[in-house]
């Protein structure tokens, strides 16, 4: 009820700002308001344990329903030629993101079970890895708990800001801007939450219908699915230079949501081919899209809710001070895969 409360009121204020600033379009994005809301209220407001169940499972039940969701927005084989197209620098900024946490926690002398949890964090998808990876490699509570305060602050600030970046900085295409937003955010609630602002904040298509959403989530969810394969070596990693692990536990590596994203996909492909041109047809898919964003923004009020930046400072300032870096620098790594490749990322 609360995450919903500060959606709803993050609409409202969202249109307000709009009515009172002096620009044709409203530059204010509702969902940064939501982000900047509910960093608010956690950290300013003690708020009873009560909610926190509820915010859990606005985190992960709310979100995965709605990136399912998404899925209609895309039919399944533009789904797999972006796929295509974001395998390759995907896996270079993964590659890159791990290389450059395991030398700066080795060089800052950080705990190496907690840099083992940035690293799957920043490179893979954020909270999902720091959770899964860490009964791999025998984590603490405490070790968990700093490395997502860590992920999640530095991703909800690339959320607020890179929106801004790609368009008034750098100047990106469409195309550009869905692969950086794809690429250099940690959290797929982070990746979506950041592309949604994007697309409301300049509302642009490529000349085949694709938004700067459809390309960043879609590139995300294939970040997700390198979890089969890196969280397994960071345990093997972590083995061999093992400083005594506690017991593993059975984790599921595969997110589920990625599939049912692409059912929904191919659902769009099908009702697109069966009912050809149906207004209600397009009414359906068009609901769904607008409910899934309702959904979206109810996550990230619950990401944002969950914050507490208090909790960072108990193991110190070097593993935060690791998550920055890594964090600037899988932007670079993305920025300069964006240039290098723009002329092969045009569909």
């Amino acid at each position: 009820m609360l995450a919903i409360g500060v959606m709803l009121i993050s609409l409202v204020l969202s249109k307000l700002l709009g009515a009172i600033l002096p620009f044709e379009k409203n530059p204010v994005s509702p969902l940064l308001v939501t982000i900047i809301m509910g960093l608010l209220i956690r950290n300013l407001i003690p708020l009873p344990e009560i909610i926190q169940p509820g915010i859990s499972f606005g985190i992960k039940k709310v979100l995965r329903f709605g990136i399912i969701l998404m899925g209609i927005r895309l039919s399944l084989g533009s789904v797999l030629k972006i796929g295509v197209l974001a395998v390759g620098m995907v896996f270079v900024c993964i590659t890159g993101a791990l290389l450059i946490v395991y030398g700066l926690s080795r060089l800052l002398k950080v705990n190496s079970r907690l840099g083992m949890l940035i690293a799957a964090g920043t490179s893979i998808c954020g909270v999902s890895a720091i959770v899964a990876t860490s009964p791999t490699i025998g984590a603490t509570e405490e070790e968990t708990s700093y490395a997502v305060g860590v992920i999640t602050l530095f991703g909800l600030l690339a959320t607020a800001c890179y929106p801004f970046l790609v368009e008034l900085v750098f100047h990106f295409d469409v195309f550009q801007a869905g692969f950086f937003l794809g690429t250099s955010i940690h959290d797929t609630s982070q990746v979506t939450a950041a592309s949604l602002i994007y697309n409301q904040l300049w509302d642009r298509v490529t000349a085949s219908g694709l938004t700067g959403a459809d390309i960043a989530i879609t590139t995300k969810l294939v970040r997700n699915t390198f979890m089969i394969v890196v969280i397994p070596l960071l345990g093997f990693v972590y083995r061999n230079r093992s400083e005594g692990m506690t017991q593993r536990k059975k984790t599921a590596i595969i997110p589920l949501f990625v599939i049912g994203y692409l059912l929904m996909g191919g659902v769009r492909t099908l009702g697109d081919i069966v009912f050809t041109e149906s207004e209600l047809w397009i009414t359906v898919h068009q609901t769904i899209k607008e409910t899934a964003t309702y959904f979206i923004a109810v996550a990230v009020a619950s990401v944002s809710l969950n914050t507490q930046l208090a909790k960072l400072k108990r193991l110190g300032f070097k593993p935060l001070l690791v998550g920055l870096i890594a964090a600037l620098s899988l932007g670079l790594i993305s920025f300069v895969l964006v240039n290098l490749f723009h002329a092969r990322i045009l569909l």
